[in-house]
């Protein structure tokens, strides 16, 4: 059967495209992009519709083409008509067009093409070789992916969405080339991840995304892991878990699909947060040789394929040796995370040493994890941990050490899913940063104080109801805000103090004490960090004063 298809209209704003604000297909004088995820061309079950293409477009001359093609000579282009032919199965229709500055690199084994805007070629040395490096490491951990050793960056407008992967292609918004350089790096990682997850191997549904989006964001978290010890891979963990409570409780990875506008805050914590952390948590759960290779098999078993979240996990139960429907239903169908607790007792034996015998305990039935539990002691002997496997209700521990004991911590190194008071503040405290940056002042001052309320000396949650209220122009409420947050007995993040002093003075300028304002400038001066090139900007505003109209504070997500 042949079905014909005529199109009418002009592709120049998100109208009729299934994003209200976003246009994912354009066509314009300078630049031009049709992505799969704008439903330009007929299909019948969204990321889940694998297809062959054979497309030509005709251009006039000047400008410059992008698309994939998997023949041996790859694309061809005769007098500006180019001709893009796809003769395996996949989610189809990815081009670009525009006048670019082209540069080609070879990072690894794979040659990769940035396509810029003149003027935005800065950057490119350096996200060629991260997208090089994480398509490296990922194929000798995992297998090739299908897109071959050919792989294409090309700049699109802002009007888009920031980053869209394709099979061997990559679009980036232009704001990626201005903005926040090492966001991006790490974003990219992730985007490296798609090759494999959700494009050689595809999805039944869009209902199985957590095993293209989770897991590619579990690719790149894991490089960034393996970089990292001691105190940097603990804040790395923190900070995941974190993200992944800040909307758990509002879908399942399962269900968030169908509950949540995939563009939602809601569904990227859930997906990019969440989604992660459960694949590390299957990591600790059957072991590390034994996840590397579900891994390799799943890419082998369902290369060119369609996978669904089921077919995953009979394939984790095989490489497990064990049932692990306790293990999906829990973290991957299921809501709702544990709260660990320790009871325990010392004792001193006839040689002088000491004994901590006690008990973890968590608040859940039918729950199976390895849990680290760290005895914090006097003395040179060092910190000891020990792992004990809960099975439903508890687990006994006994740890024998050669100083006094001082403290039973739980997970020191947040490597479970979990909940504690000083992580529920921080969740809370999170979907205010997200209601903020959404622009929805007054309910993010509500959840800035519901954490305050469990917490009344959290510096951070202080320091970011400091920011709110600048961006509302409340400068005495914002001073008095960022005053509690440097006032707190522990100042966290480290960051904080020299930042905190740094928007202070901006509160004064904006309020015309320019006296004070350089009060709080010289404090941040004077203070060791320079995280996040704080003492530039303390130059910048000891030279001129912080304007208001032209600058904006936004909330700290870090």
């Amino acid at each position: 059967m042949t079905l014909r298809f005529k199109y009418a209209g002009v592709l120049d704003t998100p109208a009729g495209g299934p994003l209200l604000n976003k246009r994912l297909a354009f066509i314009g004088d300078k630049l031009g992009y049709l992505m799969y995820a704008a439903r330009w061309f007929p299909f019948h079950d969204y990321a889940a519709d694998p297809a062959t293409a054979d497309i030509t477009l005709s251009l006039p001359s000047g400008y410059q083409v992008v698309g994939y093609d998997d023949t041996a000579a790859g694309p061809t282009n005769a007098n500006g008509t180019f001709h893009f032919v796809q003769s395996r199965p996949g989610l189809v229709g990815n081009i670009a067009y525009g006048k670019y500055v082209a540069r080609d690199l070879k990072f690894g084994g794979t040659d990769i093409r940035f396509l810029t805007q003149p003027g935005h070629d800065d950057r490119v040395e350096a996200y060629a070789e991260t997208i090089g490096t994480a398509l490296d490491a990922y194929a000798k951990r995992f297998g090739q992916a299908a897109f071959g050793n050919r792989y294409t960056v090309v700049e699109i407008d802002d009007e888009s969405l920031d980053f869209y992967s394709a099979i061997g292609m990559l679009f980036v918004a232009g704001r990626n080339f201005e903005g926040d350089r090492e966001a991006a790096l790490e974003r990219l990682q992730r985007e490296a991840a798609y090759q494999w997850w959700g494009l050689t191997v595809g999805l039944k549904s869009f209902d199985d995304a957590w095993l293209s989006q989770g897991l590619a964001e579990y690719s790149a978290y894991s490089l960034r892991e393996a970089k990292l010890d001691g105190p940097k891979l603990e804040e790395l963990h923190r900070q995941q878990l974190e993200k992944a409570l800040t909307f758990e409780p509002t879908a399942s990875l399962l269900r968030a699909p169908a509950a949540l506008d995939d563009q939602s805050s809601a569904y990227k914590y859930i997906m990019y947060g969440k989604g992660p952390l459960v694949f590390r948590l299957l990591r600790e759960t059957i072991g590390k040789n034994k996840f590397e290779k579900l891994l390799r098999d799943y890419l082998a078993q369902y290369r060119g394929k369609r996978a669904s979240i089921y077919d995953f996990e009979k394939l984790a139960s095989a490489d497990a040796g064990e049932n692990l429907r306790y293990f999906f239903a829990r973290w991957v169908e299921g809501t709702g995370v544990p709260e660990f607790d320790a009871e325990y007792q010392i004792l001193r034996t006839r040689t002088g040493k000491f004994i901590t015998r006690g008990t973890v305990k968590q608040n859940y039935d039918n729950l199976r994890l390895p849990v680290d539990i760290e005895l914090q002691s006097e003395g040179s002997s060092g910190d000891k941990i020990q792992t004990v496997v809960v099975e439903d209700a508890s687990a006994d521990f006994n740890i024998q050490s050669d100083g006094k004991p001082l403290r039973v911590v739980i997970d020191p190194h947040f490597k479970l899913l979990r909940i504690s008071p000083d992580l529920r503040v921080s969740a809370i405290a999170r979907r205010g940063i997200e209601q903020f940056k959404e622009g929805n002042y007054a309910e993010a001052q509500t959840q800035f104080e519901a954490a305050l309320k469990l917490d009344r000396s959290n510096s951070w949650v202080y320091y970011n109801l400091g920011l709110l209220f600048l961006e509302q122009r409340n400068y005495d409420v914002a001073i008095d805000n960022f005053k509690a947050a440097l006032a707190s007995e522990r100042i966290e993040p480290s960051w904080l103090s020299v930042w905190a002093n740094i928007k202070m003075g901006n509160a004064y300028d904006a309020k015309g004490d320019r006296t004070r304002a350089v009060a709080a400038y010289k404090r941040a001066e004077s203070d060791p960090s320079n995280y996040d090139n704080a003492q530039d900007a303390v130059k910048r505003y000891l030279g001129a004063p912080f304007d208001p109209r032209t600058q904006k504070n936004t909330a700290d997500n870090r």
